[in-house]
């Protein structure tokens, strides 16, 4: 379909120009489609336990195509042990993809330094995304931040894909990311930018720095008390979460103070758009409080994981807006994951309770939980 539509007219398009009064050129903001609010689910969505831990605090969570749960644990919320592990029958993380792998005597190059983001591929490839960077706030290890390609039904590494230093300023941080379309799409939650690397070449762009779509512009609030860094100034986290469609054309993303935005990925993969249609390219699709994940789920509905109440919500592939669950439990509902058949994992992250967003005091109140949800089963919303 986009190979019909001429590449000047598809970026006036995404950049929400419109085309009026013959030859003349109307900038006009892009914008969403209403959505529309729905009565929260009743009786509330149900919340199965499925893993907890008393040493280890996990923000990101994906099932393994034999069913196991794979999970990150971020140095800088105070773990120690593996970056990323699977959980064994009794619970306990063991190093993923092996020892070796989260080996911290290995050279940064060719370990799992800092894990920020996974993304699991409905053909059993998983990606990690390293920040390299044990501490946010500090400098990077040299080699450390790094694309990492694993095939989960052999356990091992296939290709790794350095950040060239270029790609990274003095306070960045490589915080999320999403593949697709033979990219991978970076986002920068210290220096608000887009990285963009072309996995067959390793051509590597940077992109839309401090574009407002990607800029914290609000505090981050959590039961109503703000988020503080160690110095105990607003916590200010950029963009932060992501994810994609199944077809690869919406990338949908934040900065963790909200509000969601939904950019068309051609944006991105073509090398000749320009900067003001970079800028002018996201939509501004929910107005959402903060948020500590977003995960598309197998019908096409996101799901949005609120730290200020500890709710999950849907927006529905027709825009209906719904809170489907709040609950006292889901402390921070970190970085989510749904199944084929329709099962939400859930993460209740307590990462407001670490020391970089807590004023560099450690409170996390154990242990700390990895919920279920059934999606698949939720009723349609009555209104």
């Amino acid at each position: 379909m986009h190979a019909m539509i001429p590449t000047a007219f598809r970026r006036l398009r995404h950049a929400g120009f419109l085309l009026a009064c013959g030859t003349s050129l109307l900038a006009m903001p892009p914008a969403a489609h209403a959505a529309k609010p729905a009565p929260p689910l009743n009786p509330p969505a149900v919340l199965e336990d499925v893993a907890s831990s008393s040493t280890s605090a996990w923000d990101r969570v994906v099932v393994l195509p034999d069913g196991r749960l794979l999970v990150e644990l971020p140095r800088w919320a105070g773990n120690s042990g593996p970056g990323l592990a699977v959980l064994d029958a009794s619970g306990n993380p063991q190093p993923y993809p092996d020892a070796t792998w989260n080996d911290p005597a290995a050279p940064a190059s060719s370990r799992l330094v800092a894990p920020a983001d996974m993304q699991l591929q409905p053909d059993g490839t998983l990606w990690v995304l390293d920040s390299g960077q044990p501490d946010p706030a500090g400098k990077p290890l040299e080699g450390g931040p790094k694309i990492v390609k694993l095939d989960t039904k052999s356990q091992r590494v296939l290709q790794t894909w350095p950040l060239n230093p270029d790609m990274l300023r003095t306070g960045s941080y490589a915080a999320t990311m999403r593949v697709a379309r033979g990219h991978a799409f970076v986002g920068d939650a210290g220096i608000p930018a887009m990285i963009v690397v072309r996995l067959d070449t390793n051509i590597q762009r940077r992109l839309m720095e401090h574009t407002p779509a990607l800029t914290a512009h609000q505090p981050i609030t959590v039961e109503g008390k703000v988020a503080t860094n160690p110095a105990g100034h607003t916590a200010i986290v950029n963009i932060s979460q992501m994810d994609v469609s199944a077809d690869g054309q919406w990338l949908y993303f934040e900065p963790l103070c909200g509000p969601v935005y939904k950019l068309d990925t051609d944006l991105l993969v073509d090398p000749d758009v320009t900067p003001i249609e970079l800028e002018e390219g996201p939509t501004l699709w929910y107005k959402t409080p903060p948020l500590g994940g977003i995960t598309v789920g197998p019908d096409g509905t996101l799901y949005f994981n609120d730290v200020s109440t500890g709710s999950i919500f849907r927006l529905m592939p027709d825009r209906v807006y719904q809170k489907i669950v709040t609950d006292p439990r889901l402390h921070w509902p970190a970085g989510s994951f749904a199944t084929k058949d329709g099962q939400l994992y859930v993460p209740a992250a307590q990462l407001d309770r670490t020391a970089p967003l807590n004023g560099g005091a450690n409170a996390i109140q154990w242990p700390v939980h990895i919920y279920r949800i059934n999606i698949g089963t939720l009723p349609p919303p009555k209104f």
